[in-house]
């Protein structure tokens, strides 16, 4: 059976549960790695590519044949520059539906740095031949592992978002984001030309946050407010590059002050016809990865 369908960032916190979603179908499915010895999910539907953004070439040979794909790049000034790369050579191979991970709030026009690139590389699809549909995740229940060493060694978390309880992030777990995908891929013309902001049914601020941890892993866990040059020192010291450092600074200043504060809305239960998956429930998936004998587990 010839393969339709083409996943990006087979290894990454949302291309990896989309191919998980995807293995549970008889649909051939290509993903795209920079090195396919990490393929992350085996199974008989699903082949590997080697493919680049940076290698034309590799792109346009992993797109040979594709109907649909799903585009996902590391978040990075690069980020519309990639985009735009992807999409001319999907218009080039022929292909004709892309899905697009994009973010919430999502704005070329704003001057939130994060903000600014995904709607940049919106920009570059929605202006292209393709027939697309973009997904706006909210941020990542999975963005949580940067916490995990501070959590397990000193039941920590550190972050700039100060102390008012309506400095609230609208969170998404990454397997409804991966099934979200997956529906979507399998049945594109359905999807046409829809942009889906993706949450979870809640919003928490930070002492919230700190409760649902505490709660779960049986200790009690604690929230220290910090400043942003703090923040930036922190990101450096952990080779963070300056650009993205400054672009999360600048992403988490504006959910402080208020700039981003997006509903919640039901998308994730309409395309999946179930509940969001919470955040106390992605805590205790992942609870192991929070104590202390595994403060050094890295994935």
């Amino acid at each position: 059976m010839k393969t339709k369908i083409l996943v990006t960032g087979g290894t990454g916190n949302n291309g990896k549960p989309t191919l998980e979603y995807l293995a549970k179908t008889e649909t051939p499915v290509r993903a795209m790695l920079r090195d396919p010895a990490k393929a992350a999910v085996n199974a008989s539907n699903i082949t590997y590519v080697v493919g680049d953004y940076n290698d034309t070439k590799s792109v346009v040979k992993a797109l040979d044949g594709i109907e649909t794909a799903f585009l996902v790049t590391a978040f990075e000034p690069t980020f519309p520059a990639k985009h735009a790369a992807f999409i001319r050579a999907a218009e080039a191979a022929g292909v004709n539906h892309i899905v697009q991970l994009s973010g919430i709030g999502a704005d070329a026009g704003s001057s939130v740095i994060a903000l600014k690139w995904l709607g940049e590389a919106e920009d570059y699809l929605t202006s292209s031949a393709l027939s697309w549909t973009i997904l706006r995740p909210g941020l990542f229940n999975n963005n949580f592992f940067a916490y995990a060493n501070s959590i397990a060694q000193y039941n920590m978390i550190e972050a700039p978002f100060g102390i008012s309880p309506y400095a609230v992030l609208t969170l998404v777990d990454n397997r409804d984001v991966g099934a979200v995908a997956a529906e979507v891929l399998l049945n594109p013309v359905t999807h046409k030309g829809q942009v889906y902001t993706l949450t979870g049914s809640e919003q928490l601020n930070h002492a919230q946050i700190v409760g649902v941890f505490s709660k779960v892993l049986g200790r009690h866990v604690t929230y220290l407010p910090i400043s942003e040059e703090v923040t930036k020192s922190g990101l450096l010291k952990y080779q963070v590059p300056e650009p993205i450092a400054d672009s999360l600074v600048d992403l988490w200043v504006a959910i402080r002050e208020g700039v981003l504060r997006p509903p919640l809305t039901k998308q994730v239960e309409r395309l999946l016809n179930r509940k969001p998956i919470t955040f106390e429930q992605f805590v205790r998936d992942e609870a192991y990865r929070f104590q202390p004998e595994n403060s050094n587990v890295i994935e």
